[in-house]
């Protein structure tokens, strides 16, 4: 090597460019951007939209507040200014809730990301490249790995992240008759089949979760008339948020989630039973709302904990909570934003929107239009309506696109993947890196975000990916030989900032 000349930087291919491949990136950066070199593998135009930020609906919004969304806990007003200097709460005179809460439009925050990418590859410290395709496997070689994509590239690697996020909803094999039907809507992100359901459209939304309540709430905007009916098989609707939100900073919520386990929670886990715990989270709640409080306290209490607990507990506890509590869980822990509640809740005082629960029985074509039967989950009586819509609003692949994805399909063929054995995701330990069929780790590979969900709790929503992620790190820098700087960086960036709030690893 030249006196005076660089060293060569350590190759990351982060496959996937939504909002987890963009955190890691931006988190990679940050902590050693000097001495990476970083390429997204994403065929999109814009990094950081993904699935879920990649709407242009104004009425599809953050489902939770302003200030529980970052790319980075190091930098944690960083939104925050962004809407400032972009004039985004001026421009969006809804986002202020009447709670008091700030609840953005979905589609703003990934242009908040991909304006944080565009900036990140404009640093003159940072080499950060965009390869516009598709990754479709991976090859080992002496030492690297090579990530191949659609266009035939080869992409050397010494770290992989695996940042793929959810996959698009898997229309449910009851629903398949119906597949190629012109007024079946298989992707309610497909924002260019909503403009052709006519406004007095009969509708059902086979789901009640929070798609369901977009869907609902871009209809009724538009000046549905038609009646709007969602099935799902409990009939359940995602809590809304507090009447009154005092949320807590960005750093100060970090800092909760990074804080130690309620000795309530550690107390009901010593069994090792999921049930004890839920049995004892609704004490705490029956207690706290006794005394005046809010039942979401509790309930945020052991959700800033599951990261902590969850890897803990055995699989067949996992697979008994998935099975029996997560609907329930899911209804709490993902709350529908002010706005769009006020919506549907109008809809359904006017007579035009209803859920039902209830078991789908069959669906079959019928001229023009689709006839639809359920089990009433009340009556156990069916249920026969024709509609001339219907929308699948079942929720996102709980395989996170592993059918879809042909990187992922690739990896598992080759053993290098392996299902969550809950049934959720993929299998990955402590430090992020996936096992393979022999049950051993990939050192080469890391894996983040919701395909995790299964082994490590939570990580489903923005608040908790990017702590993982920053958890994640030190190990993955370490593997590079890259440790020590890092953690000296942290130190200084802890010292230097006093509204940081997270605690370094």
């Amino acid at each position: 090597m030249k006196q005076g000349s660089n060293p060569p930087r350590a190759e990351v291919v982060i496959v996937g460019g939504g909002y987890t491949g963009a955190a890691a990136a931006m988190q990679l950066a940050n902590a050693r951007g000097d001495a990476l070199a970083l390429t997204i593998v994403e065929p999109r135009e814009e990094l950081g939209r993904g699935i879920a930020y990649s709407t242009r609906d104004p009425d599809h919004r953050l489902n939770g507040p302003l200030d529980n969304h970052l790319l980075d806990p190091a930098r944690p007003d960083d939104l925050r200014e962004w809407c400032m200097r972009e004039g985004v709460l001026e421009a969006d005179n809804e986002a202020m809730a009447a709670n008091g809460g700030t609840y953005i439009r979905r589609g703003d925050f990934g242009r908040y990301v991909d304006a944080a990418m565009r900036r990140l590859q404009a640093h003159p410290g940072v080499r950060l490249r965009h390869h516009r395709s598709t990754a479709t496997g991976l090859e080992r070689g002496a030492g690297r790995v090579e990530v191949l994509t659609e266009d035939g590239a080869r992409l050397a690697a010494d770290l992989v992240v695996i940042a793929t996020g959810n996959g698009l909803p898997v229309v449910p094999g009851v629903l398949s008759p119906i597949a190629a039907h012109p007024r079946f809507v298989r992707n309610p992100f497909d924002e260019a089949a909503l403009p052709g359901i006519a406004r007095e459209a009969r509708v059902l939304l086979v789901g009640s979760g929070l798609t369901a309540f977009d869907i609902a709430t871009t209809l009724l905007r538009r000046g549905h008339s038609g009646p709007i009916h969602a099935l799902s098989r409990h009939g359940v609707q995602p809590a809304g948020h507090r009447k009154r939100v005092d949320a807590p900073s960005v750093g100060a919520l970090l800092s909760r989630i990074e804080g130690p386990v309620p000795e309530y929670v550690r107390a009901a886990l010593a069994s090792g039973r999921v049930r004890a715990l839920s049995h004892a989270l609704r004490e705490r709640i029956a207690a706290t709302v006794r005394d005046g409080g809010d039942w979401q306290v509790p309930f945020d209490e052991v959700r800033n904990a599951v990261w902590r607990f969850w890897p803990e507990l055995a699989v067949e506890e996992k697979r008994r909570f998935l099975r029996h509590l997560r609907i329930r869980y899911d209804t709490h822990r993902f709350r529908v934003p002010p706005q769009n509640e006020r919506v549907v809740c109008e809809g359904q005082r006017a007579g035009l929107v209803s859920f039902h629960a209830g078991r789908l029985r069959s669906v079959e074509p019928a001229g023009d239009a689709i006839r639809v039967t359920w089990e009433d989950r009340a009556t156990g009586r069916e249920v026969a309506h024709a509609f001339d819509a219907v929308i699948n609003c079942t929720g996102l692949d709980a395989a996170f696109g592993a059918r879809a994805n042909p990187f992922l399909a690739n990896l598992l063929a080759h053993g290098l993947l392996r299902a969550d054995p809950s049934g959720l995701g993929f299998e990955v330990d402590r430090q992020c890196r996936p096992l393979g069929r022999d049950g051993r780790p990939s050192p080469k590979l890391r894996m983040v975000g919701p395909p995790t969900a299964g082994s490590l709790g939570d990580p489903l929503g923005v608040i908790f990916i990017a702590p993982q992620i920053r958890r994640m790190l030190p190990g993955a820098l370490e593997e590079l030989g890259l440790a020590n700087a890092t953690q000296e960086g942290w130190r200084r960036e802890r010292d230097s900032n006093p509204r940081y709030g997270f605690k370094p690893i």
